[in-house]
């Protein structure tokens, strides 16, 4: 009897790991976001407070972005626009991000019209009511180069149109893996265990 109950324990155990290597599997191929720093970029930026920063988190694989900026205050006939430019000048808006008169704004989106992942800048834009419609303002402000990570499934010159499954370097502590999961599960299964012998010896002690 004894022999099944701690089978079936060493089958649970079992089946606990499968089953968190899986979500770990589940994790690494939905891709993870990425964070882009934003500062005052030398040969890209033109306008507005040279202190301004900022942060871009951003996902392909979720189609979102979201920014928080902070010492960049509203500047009087413009307006603040997010965009993402690939190599070849090609660019998507993310749309307007609006501060407040202290510097600080916050803007949370979903990414749409996205035909390609080849991006490598993210940057914040100064519009005027001259600047034409579907065009990049000339006044650039805060922005942040970033590289899109290949999943492992990419071919020849296509690793840009694969969603990234690992952060980019951004000077940023990569998110390590979570091993409190780990440690709860080889807890509760020797506690178990450790009642199970218990039981086993007092009913020992009373066979005569």
């Amino acid at each position: 009897m004894w022999r099944r109950v701690l089978a079936a324990i060493a089958f649970c155990a079992i089946a606990v790991g499968a089953v968190v290597g899986a979500g770990d599997e589940a994790a690494r191929a939905n891709g993870v976001p990425q964070l882009v720093k934003l500062t005052y970029l030398d040969g890209v930026s033109n306008f507005g407070p040279t202190a301004a920063e900022g942060v871009l988190e951003f996902s392909f694989a979720e189609a979102y972005a979201r920014v928080e900026v902070k010492n960049l205050p509203p500047q009087s006939g413009y307006t603040y626009e997010g965009w993402m430019v690939a190599p070849d000048g090609s660019a998507v808006s993310i749309g307007t991000i609006e501060v407040q008169e202290s510097g600080v704004g916050t803007y949370e989106t979903k990414i749409e019209g996205l035909d390609r992942y080849d991006y490598s800048l993210f940057l914040i834009a100064a519009r005027s009511a001259s600047t034409a419609a579907d065009a990049v303002p000339a006044e650039r402000s805060i922005a942040g180069r970033f590289t899109i990570i290949a999943d492992g499934t990419a071919t020849g010159g296509d690793v840009g149109n694969v969603r990234p499954a690992t952060l980019p370097e951004t000077g940023e502590a990569a998110p390590g893996r979570d091993y409190s999961r780990y440690v709860w599960t080889g807890i509760s299964m020797a506690g178990a265990a450790i009642v199970i012998f218990g039981a086993r010896r007092q009913l020992r002690r009373r066979q005569p």
